[in-house]
């Protein structure tokens, strides 16, 4: 199954799927804040024609919609080309894949307008299921275990020491942690306005094998993280995926949240 976020259809719950058990989003424009929905997300269940396989994505964009809506059309395609041309080495086939986006947004004018990305692909190696999160920016991806909570992606922002070092030995320029003064994260795919100042976009990539431990994923939006600490987050056990994601979105939105919220939850 193929499921995108338009503006009409504002949360959505599949309690069968094929490559994981079920999975929902569920996105909050979070009107008294924000006049713009400019957060999106992409889910893809047997993805490439396979059933063991799944794609599931959030994009939080910036200066606009250009750059989140090419991605939610487009990233995917070029994520299966990818892999076909990189069967056997999935880290570089989404550097190429981002890469190769990155290239179209500036080809097709998103100047200004920019997004986070990140995107897990799940599928099974022999008899492990394997995932693997490629991200720039800082909408996060989460693990949730029997024991905790593990990040599985990683967030680029102006305040990272290794990302303020990169920029700074490139000969980029942060000012008061934002690149160029403007953009607060460090990573993403279009702002090619900012590209010369040290935005950056190649993807964080992460492999690890899903266990009888590990119970969803979850992907959000800063909307969620900037009020939630993702180590707050309990094991939610009898729960389904779109429960999650409803839970998540009221807990930012009562704990403050300013910005615009999209949030998927996949349970293994």
């Amino acid at each position: 199954m193929d499921v995108g976020i338009n503006q009409k259809a504002q949360s959505e719950y599949i309690p069968r799927g094929s490559s994981v058990s079920n999975y929902a989003f569920k996105e909050e424009q979070n009107i008294r804040f924000r006049p713009y929905m400019e957060d999106s997300c992409k889910i893809i269940d047997s993805y490439l024609n396979n059933s063991n396989q799944g794609y599931f994505a959030i994009f939080d964009g910036h200066g606009g919609s250009e750059a989140v809506d090419y991605c939610k059309a487009r990233l995917h395609e070029e994520l299966r080309k990818c892999i076909q041309e990189f069967s056997d080495d999935i880290p570089q086939a989404f550097i190429k894949c981002f890469q190769k986006v990155d290239d179209q947004l500036r080809l097709t004018g998103a100047v200004t307008s920019g997004t986070t990305a990140t995107i897990g692909f799940l599928r099974k190696e022999g008899n492990q299921k394997v995932l693997y999160i490629g991200n720039v920016g800082d909408s996060k991806a989460v693990v949730v275990t029997t024991g905790g909570t593990e990040q599985v992606s990683y967030d680029h922002k102006g305040t990272d020491y290794a990302e303020i070092d990169r920029i700074v030995s490139s000969g980029g320029n942060l000012i008061r942690g934002r690149v160029g003064g403007q953009l607060a994260v460090t990573r993403a795919l279009g702002d090619h306005h900012l590209k010369n100042r040290g935005v950056s976009g190649v993807p964080y990539v992460l492999r690890r094998v899903i266990t009888m431990n590990d119970l969803y994923l979850i992907i959000a939006s800063d909307g969620i993280w900037d009020v939630i600490d993702h180590a707050s987050i309990r094991m939610n056990q009898g729960r389904n995926s779109m429960e999650i994601c409803n839970e998540l979105v009221q807990r930012a939105v009562s704990s403050g949240s300013q910005d615009n919220i999209c949030v998927l939850t996949v349970c293994f």
